[in-house]
């Protein structure tokens, strides 16, 4: 497999062939039961994206980039309460 190759099948990233494709499928990425309601979130990273992942109070799953489009901050420090996720910088 020549290196032209090998980049069309393993590269993940956004807008790359294969992440594209990926991107149209379910992809597990996580135990359920390691996201506990109103609990921590958790940094996951898939393909190529920096994500954080959590289970709002009312026990449903979110995954967002992880960080917040207003201030860049990260999310992975916020608050897990009243059914969000919450910026730790600007609420």
């Amino acid at each position: 497999m020549n290196r032209d190759d090998h980049l069309l099948l393993a590269e993940t990233q956004a807008d790359t062939a294969m992440g594209n494709l990926l991107r149209r499928y379910w992809t597990p990425f996580i135990l359920s039961s390691e996201l506990v309601a109103g609990g921590a979130p958790v940094r996951v990273k898939l393909m190529g994206e920096e994500l954080i992942a959590f289970r709002n109070t009312e026990g449903k799953v979110g995954l967002l980039g992880e960080h917040c489009a207003h201030r860049g901050a990260s999310l992975y420090f916020g608050k897990n309460a009243d059914c969000r996720l919450r910026c730790w910088y600007h609420g």
